[in-house]
């Protein structure tokens, strides 16, 4: 072997020992982790606070009705639900007056209009949830579906750590390949920056709620601004995460097993849009931050991939002599590693799942998801659910979304 055969070996070495540090980490991370469940504790005051649900729906007249029926079902003693209609041109509004006549607890309001600086969700979140009437505030999406004990356990998981919001990453609904060969990888990117021990370190500034279901007091939720506070942005949970963080309030980000489930996109195009968005505000909209993101997968992964068909190629040609058969050797342990990695990553975004193998090609579609949320950075245009926004905001126009 030459020398130059040797240092590519011991480089190569050097990349696959970051999996069974990640496969270890993650062990110690979910050993340590508080997973909330059906069977978790729950509240049980006697004179409970009254909680407003608020749930932006646009277009939603696929997920709405099984989502307000589980909602309609919590066993929560004092509970009013809001549902808002934005802009929807599906069955969305009817489905949402059918339930509002089957239950006084319901109120159907609607959105025409998207004022200049505003994310369409915001703006509807802001506007309307003045008209809460809750102790606490639940903004969910439309396309979540929450167990009966969900209210009960997320209040007394709030109660018993003195926090003033709190939110969950619920177990993830997929019904289509792409769903289950994306979903676990994209959302792996986003929680390496993160990590739930973090956020729930109040002594650490790093913050995170996910907006399909977020519970935060009513007290915390005008202190912090509001949502017009975040008005400029796509993942405004995150940012309504820092806000109430920044005041010195504590915030909880759980776990799930059998409490919520959520299907968020129910086709590759929409996997690529929605990331893609997801990503670019996430991060702050700073394209070296992705790109380090973009290296990520490149390194440590897509290596492994390009190695083996190259080790592959050497030893068929007869040409490698014994640097080929080392090569060969060890980009089969990197994908044994990363196969054991990805494991842990798919059962807890998915359970159960049996796409684990389709790793590699859920790589290739991760990338392109940062690459498009780095030429969102780039160009500063964002199409999402019928309208575009340019990179200030100062206007947004109806558009179909493509």
């Amino acid at each position: 072997m030459t020398p130059l055969q040797s240092t590519i070996l011991w480089i190569y070495a050097g990349i696959i020992l970051i999996w069974p540090i990640r496969w270890i980490a993650l062990k110690i991370i979910l050993s340590r982790g508080e997973f909330l469940t059906p069977d978790s504790p729950r509240l049980d005051v006697a004179d409970p606070p009254l909680v407003s649900a608020v749930i932006p729906a646009k277009d939603e007249e696929l997920m709405l009705d099984a989502c307000l029926s589980a909602v309609r079902d919590q066993d929560y003693p004092n509970l009013e639900i809001l549902v808002v209609d934005d802009r929807s041109e599906d069955r969305t509004l009817e489905i949402a007056r059918r339930h509002e006549a089957a239950d006084y607890r319901v109120r159907v309001v609607q959105n025409e209009s998207l004022p200049p600086g505003w994310t369409g969700k915001t703006y509807v979140l802001h506007k309307h949830a003045a008209m809460a009437r809750g102790q606490w505030l639940w903004f969910l999406d439309a396309d979540t579906k929450h167990e009966p004990p969900y209210l009960k356990v997320m209040l007394e998981y709030a109660r018993a750590n003195d926090a003033a919001m709190v939110s969950l990453l619920p177990e993830l609904r997929c019904e289509t390949f792409w769903e289950k060969v994306i979903q676990p990888l994209a959302g792996i990117v986003l929680m390496q920056s993160f990590p739930p021990r973090k956020v729930n370190d109040d002594s650490s500034k790093l913050a995170f709620a996910n907006g399909q279901s977020i519970l935060v007091t009513r007290k915390a939720y005008d202190a912090a601004g509001g949502h017009r506070a975040v008005r400029d942005r796509f993942v405004e949970d995150i940012g309504m995460a820092f806000k109430v963080k920044g005041l010195g309030l504590p915030i909880r980000l759980a776990l799930t097993k059998g409490l919520v489930t959520c299907r968020m996109y129910a086709s590759l195009g929409q996997l690529v849009r929605g990331w893609s968005r997801i990503l670019f505000d996430a991060f702050d909209r700073k394209p070296w931050r992705l790109i380090l993101k973009l290296l990520d997968p490149i390194v440590f992964c897509q290596s492994g991939h390009v190695i083996l068909l190259v080790a592959l190629g050497l030893t068929a040609s007869g040409h490698g002599g014994p640097f080929s058969g080392w090569l060969l050797g060890l980009s089969l342990v990197h994908h044994a590693l990363m196969y054991a990695v990805f494991r842990i990553i798919y059962d807890i975004s998915v359970p159960g799942s049996r796409y684990v193998a389709t790793f590699p090609l859920g790589n290739l579609v991760t990338d392109y998801i940062l690459i498009r949320a780095i030429q969102m950075c780039v160009t500063g245009k964002v199409a999402w659910r019928g309208t575009s926004y340019d990179a200030s905001l100062s206007n947004a126009q109806d558009d179909a979304e493509v």
